[in-house]
């Protein structure tokens, strides 16, 4: 068994499709079909049968599909760290959101190579409703997230928690508040932060419970837009207090509910049968960076 055999079994499995799954991998079918034969001679059981609904994977098949990611994440956390022991530098594949970019500045983040020269960071930025799963199941090692609950193959835990906030332009008749009542924005045109479609939104499930649609103009994954359009026609932002504290604007001010409506953070980590050295050093560099100076 190899861990081609194996990535061509988890794409047949995903895919339901011999077909499918040889067009994604740029391979003929008859080349899928003949490493499927071969695992199954192997293992000596049918893995799929064709039912309905395409390939459909037979009780080994799914016990060989909740085996076969760890061991390609084994395989993979053994090549990082024996291209360390030989010198080379190993690469952790990190990616956070607009959001959970305001915990900690990319410029600290990139600096754990610099304190662990035999570890290379490779980080991406994403909006806040995109999809995380796909890239956990891919390349990513650690993340950044606000809503994990998709992240099947990871595991998270809670590093900090913010609260929703109003920001509102100076002069606006609510910036002399300290605090308000999501009612006091009843007739008010909001921007929102846009989330994914099967997620729901704290501050509009609120609302509703208030009794009221709120008037929603916009929704943003770019701070920037938000921030340009409250000041231009006195809309006012629904946002995290943590995000804004990172980017502040002289120009905009911060009020906070009295409904209190909490926002998490989260850092995930993809599920492995152990740890690699890089992602523990990770977390606690993380972790250190987090706590207050």
């Amino acid at each position: 068994m190899n861990t081609e055999a194996l990535e061509y079994f988890l794409k047949v499995y995903e895919k339901k499709s011999v077909t499918a799954a040889a067009k994604e991998l740029y391979i003929t079918p008859q080349g899928i079909s003949k490493t499927i034969k071969h695992l199954e001679l192997e293992l000596e059981s049918e893995l799929f049968s064709r039912g309905p609904r395409g390939m459909e994977a037979t009780q080994a098949g799914e016990l060989l599909y909740a085996r076969a990611k760890h061991i390609l994440y084994l395989m993979e956390d053994i090549k990082k760290e024996i291209s360390i022991i030989g010198g080379k530098k190993g690469i952790l594949n990190v990616v956070l959101t607009y959001s959970t970019s305001a915990l900690l500045p990319v410029d600290y983040l990139y600096r754990f190579s610099e304190l662990h020269s035999d570890i290379g960071i490779k980080l991406r930025e994403f909006p806040d409703d995109y999809p995380m799963g796909k890239l956990f199941d891919d390349d990513v090692d650690v993340g950044l997230v606000m809503q994990p609950d998709d992240l099947e193959s990871c595991d998270y835990e809670l590093i900090a928690t913010g609260e929703l906030v109003a920001i509102v332009r100076r002069g606006h008749p609510l910036a002399d508040k300290n605090e308000i009542s999501v009612d006091d924005l009843e007739n008010e045109p909001l921007v929102l932060h846009s989330i994914g479609n099967d997620k729901e939104n704290s501050f509009l499930v609120k609302c509703l419970e208030h009794g009221f649609t709120p008037n929603v103009i916009h929704e943003f994954g770019n701070m920037i837009s938000a921030h340009r359009l409250c000041k231009l026609n006195g809309s006012v932002i629904i946002s995290i207090d943590i995000v804004e504290e990172a980017f502040r604007d002289d120009d905009l001010q911060m009020i906070r509910f009295t409904e209190k409506m909490a926002q998490s953070f989260y850092l995930a980590v993809r599920k492995r049968g152990s740890q690699s050295r890089a992602i523990a050093l990770f977390q606690s560099y993380v972790k250190e960076g987090l706590k207050p100076v």
